[in-house]
């Protein structure tokens, strides 16, 4: 993007480059925190497993604050997906508009995007085996196939148009 803000033969595009780094820098952020957020819910996760267990009631307390923290630990990463898939877009707005002599960074950048996307989804399957609410589940499980197919569909566009300018 900054390759091709204030750059002749990019006049068109400026605004909406502008725009996409704003976005861009805004997601940075949204990612370092999901990390975050992601460490700290696999730590409520751990947390919840050395609850004690002896008595009727510390297993059901213990039952209750595993599945808080499984859904946390399902949660986050489902989040991460979303804001890859949105990187990915970003990506694909770059390859259209950005500089012609950076188009292989768009592609990385979709690629990079799309690591992040499948690690998360890993992160995703695993916790969603262990919650007990079939209807977060089924929820869950729709959101994971759509983020998937949306972010093969733009990565995929992104890659076309990387490799159609080489």
């Amino acid at each position: 993007m900054n390759l091709a803000i204030g750059k002749e033969g990019y006049e068109a595009a400026q605004a909406e480059l502008r725009g996409v780094e704003a976005r861009a820098r805004d997601l940075q952020s949204r990612l370092l925190g999901l990390m975050d957020e992601d460490a700290k819910a696999y730590d409520a996760v751990i947390a919840a497993m050395r609850m004690p267990k002896k008595t009727e009631e510390e297993r059901a307390a213990r039952v209750r604050a595993m599945q808080k923290a499984y859904e946390k630990a399902t949660t986050v990463p489902l989040d991460t997906m979303t804001a890859c898939s949105e990187a990915i877009g970003i990506a694909l707005v770059t390859a259209q508009k950005g500089n012609r002599n950076a188009i292989t960074d768009a592609g990385v950048a979709a690629l990079v995007a799309e690591a992040g996307l499948r690690a998360a989804g890993l992160n995703v399957r695993i916790n969603l085996a262990a919650l007990k609410d079939n209807a977060l589940r089924a929820r869950v499980e729709v959101q994971l196939v759509t983020i998937l197919r949306e972010a093969d569909r733009v990565g995929h566009e992104v890659m076309a148009l990387v490799e159609g300018r080489l």
